[in-house]
């Protein structure tokens, strides 16, 4: 019971792991980031590595796509 409880926890944690966005730049270059806000003309995001860090905005024209975390 003990080992299906890690397992379960590991489970877990590693999904947490890979819950990010990524913003891919038309200069080929891919961001992780968590998006804060899409609107008309900007991307509001903030780095995935330091979620208390500023938030980043980049213009929309200079975007190819971006990956969400829930697809």
């Amino acid at each position: 019971m003990k080992n299906i409880f890690l397992f379960l926890v590991l489970i877990l944690f590693a999904t947490q792991l890979f819950a990010q966005d990524k913003i891919y730049k038309l200069k080929g270059q891919v961001i992780n980031a968590k998006v804060i806000e899409v609107g008309i003309d900007e991307i509001k995001y903030k780095l995935f590595d330091s979620a208390d860090g500023p938030i980043y905005v980049v213009d929309k024209s200079s975007i190819n796509r971006i990956e969400f975390a829930d697809g």
